[in-house]
């Protein structure tokens, strides 16, 4: 299959951050472990999510200048941001498996 030069540029690109989300999202569910198996999906997910949504809050609120969300800093945020989305499903899916402790 033959790809024009922009067409192979955007599959790069969404290639890369596919996997920086699954490292990002693997290394998160390794910050807050639990007891039984990691929802590999959810966490491939979640690392995809905060690894796009944090850099941009990041540059949206902070507006620096002179950034990347590929670098140790861009890792960071979207790291951060996938713990916290990681701690939000957690949540959500322990108020859904055990109704009777809602508030």
């Amino acid at each position: 299959m033959e790809l024009s030069a922009d067409a192979q540029s955007w599959l790069n690109l969404i290639l890369v951050w596919i996997g920086f989300g699954t490292i990002v999202g693997f290394m998160a569910n390794l910050f807050l472990p639990t007891k039984r198996p990691p929802a590999l999906f959810a966490n491939l997910v979640i690392g995809i999510t905060g690894s796009c949504v944090g850099p941009v809050l990041f540059v949206l609120l902070l507006k620096p200048q002179h950034f990347h969300p590929m670098s140790p800093l861009g890792f960071a945020i979207a790291l951060l941001t996938s713990i916290l989305l990681l701690m939000i499903y957690r949540f959500v899916l322990f108020f859904e498996r055990n109704p009777e402790k809602k508030a």
